[in-house]
């Protein structure tokens, strides 16, 4: 099975085992040197697997099992640059459990995330320039599917007054301003789930995982902006990408927060079930018991 190799923050390789023995004898690799295959939940040290401690090299002292190592191989927390961005989401997407080295410092991650939401904006700017106001188009699809129930509201957005476009100009600026701060807050929600379910993973290093994954996914959809408007179109390709996105997301959150992506995917659904309950059907319910009171 191949192995991957960092050190000093930086990654050597993939090597095999026979390899690495090799270069252990050689002096190529060092005790030190941090190590992961698949199925491991963390970086460890060469000298900690039993496999590579040979004569004369004694075991180097390493984090706990599922605690992150002090040397970080992510791009980003090794020098900010667009180069280190997009390196950093190529990590998230081909090789998320190496996002379990980092350090998840709040400030650095916010950062990455205005730089994904900044990156998106202009495919946003775009789509409303060559394709306009979006109303009328989803109006006419609704009269299409000739549904009485919906007749009422196709005709509304149909004869809608069209958003100017200095106004989605300007909605798309303040989104841009307030985006990530609503994603830490919905990341916060999701540190909640995780202590329910008694993970003990930092409120920080929560968020910060978070912001990563979040401005991943909105860098990667952006360049549909530019595929035009067509409702049905659109929901086509939500249903399409909607598993592969949630594999790239619940993946590299997984990594980063050493718990399993299928406990994360249920954290999350949990939390927005909860939210639903609590802002949708409960104020229903006290809506319908009022009128039928009344």
């Amino acid at each position: 099975m191949q192995i991957h190799v960092a050190r000093n923050a930086a990654q050597l390789g993939i090597f095999s085992s026979e390899e690495i023995v090799a270069g252990l004898q050689s002096g190529r690799f060092h005790a030190a040197d941090l190590a992961w295959r698949d199925g491991m939940t963390a970086w460890t040290p060469l000298g900690d697997w039993p496999e590579f401690r040979v004569a004369g090299m004694p075991a180097s002292p390493s984090a706990t099992p599922g605690e992150a190592p002090s040397v970080s191989i992510v791009p980003w927390e090794q020098g900010k640059s667009l180069g280190s961005f997009f390196a950093t989401i190529k990590m998230a997407i081909a090789n998320p459990s190496a996002l379990s080295t980092g350090r998840y410092a709040f400030g650095d991650w916010l950062a990455f995330c205005y730089v994904g939401v900044l990156i998106s904006l202009p495919f946003q700017l775009i789509n409303v320039i060559a394709f306009g106001d979006k109303n009328a188009q989803v109006g006419e699809f609704l009269r299409s599917l000739n549904i009485p129930e919906l007749s009422k509201a196709a005709e509304q957005l149909t004869q809608a007054t069209p958003t100017p476009v200095w106004a989605t100009f300007f909605g798309a600026i303040v989104g841009l301003a307030v985006a990530p701060l609503l994603y830490a807050f919905a990341a916060l929600l999701h540190w909640v789930g995780q202590r329910i379910f008694r993970y003990q993973v930092s409120v920080e290093r929560t968020v910060a995982a978070s912001l990563l994954v979040t401005a991943t996914l909105a860098v990667l959809m952006a360049p549909l902006q530019l595929i035009g408007f067509s409702f049905p179109v659109q929901m086509a390709l939500s249903a399409l990408l909607l598993i592969p996105a949630c594999v790239v997301y619940y993946r590299a959150l997984g990594a980063a927060t050493s718990i399993s992506p299928w406990a994360q995917f249920g954290i999350d659904n949990l939390i927005w079930f909860f939210l639903c309950c609590c802002c949708c059907f409960l104020p229903a319910i006290l809506i319908w018991g009022a009128a039928v009171n009344r």
